[in-house]
């Protein structure tokens, strides 16, 4: 796909409010009203878009959040694998990978008693496969969001009232949804589901109305896990990381190159997920960049390129990673 500037305007103004009225975008972009209303119909059918929400996990309950990296000993199919994690309740998503590990998971829990309860009896499921499960902590994303299937909503154990929690389910699944729909679907008045936007908005439940692109056009899909040994002069090797992170895409790309950086505690340190056109140059931007820039810290990484969802959706999208990246500073 060849997209023009246009395109990629529209995109990251989606990422960063899908709600952004179509009137709004048309005089960013110059354009007309019906012309950013064409754009925006042709990129959610190429592109496969979701208008999503980019929710506060912890305000929702979900205290407990981990990553897995799953490798396989005895050969498993694509469903065989999907059977086995889309009606795990504490999975938010899965994706299949093929390279250095074949599954990745992202779980979460309220309670952490109970996450080691699950986590120990999905391992066991899981070895019918011979899998080897490397879990470690994700307390927050550096860069990136993680979609919330919706069908863990039931499961959320939050204060917030029955009707709430279907208006967040509801705009979770069409965040560009308008108060009328929403006001109709809900059996209530439209000034009352604005309110209730707004208070989940100032809350803080709500962090952004964006978007999860299905389709992206770059084939390249990479997911990359790694551990150092931290020295005195971490930080400024990190520092580094961070400029390339946010300097690779010097031109507004379609969608952001690098879609997920969380840091991590237990098996490993940190994960990335980034979108390539080709295999080397998604090693040479990841593996081969970060051997260089962690020369010193003794770096150990994994890496697989991620072939498909097996439970959610994929947390693709345009967003500005100089603006929207949490640096964490050590002291």
């Amino acid at each position: 796909m060849i997209a023009s500037m246009r395109e990629r305007v529209v995109l990251r103004e989606l990422s960063s409010d899908s709600r952004a009225s179509l009137l709004s975008i048309a005089k960013k972009l110059n354009c007309s009203y019906a012309t950013v209303r064409k754009i925006i119909k042709r990129l959610e059918k190429e592109l496969d878009i979701r208008f999503t929400l980019e929710l506060d996990l912890t305000k929702l309950g979900f205290l407990q959040r981990h990553i897995l990296l799953v490798k396989f000993s005895k050969t498993s199919d694509y469903h065989t694998v999907e059977a086995a994690v889309k009606d795990e309740k504490d999975v938010i998503a899965a994706y299949a990978t093929r390279g250095q590990y074949d599954m990745v998971v992202f779980a979460a829990e309220s309670d952490p008693v109970k996450y080691v309860l699950w986590e120990t009896v999905f391992v066991q499921k899981l070895s019918d496969y011979g899998a080897k499960v490397m879990s470690s902590d994700l307390p927050y994303f550096s860069f990136g969001f993680l979609p919330v299937d919706s069908s863990l909503m039931h499961d959320i154990k939050t204060k917030m009232k029955k009707k709430d929690m279907e208006l967040l389910r509801l705009l979770n699944e069409n965040s560009r949804a308008s108060y009328s729909e929403l006001a109709r679907r809900l059996g209530t008045n439209e000034s009352t589901v604005r309110y209730k936007v707004f208070t989940m908005v100032r809350s803080g439940i709500i962090k952004r109305f964006t978007i999860a692109v299905q389709n992206p056009p770059q084939q390249y899909v990479i997911g990359f896990f790694e551990n150092w040994t931290y020295t005195r002069a971490f930080e400024k090797r990190a520092l580094l990381d961070r400029k390339h992170m946010m300097e690779i895409d010097y031109r507004l790309p379609l969608l952001t190159t690098f879609q997920m950086s969380a840091p991590l505690t237990g098996s490993y340190a940190n994960f990335i997920i980034g979108l390539f056109d080709t295999e080397k140059d998604a090693l040479d931007n990841t593996v081969r960049k970060h051997r260089e820039i962690y020369r010193t810290e003794g770096l150990e990484e994994r890496h697989a390129r991620i072939t498909g969802t097996l439970k959610g959706l994929f947390p693709f999208r345009n967003l500005d990673i100089k603006a929207n990246y949490n640096v964490v500073k050590w002291e």
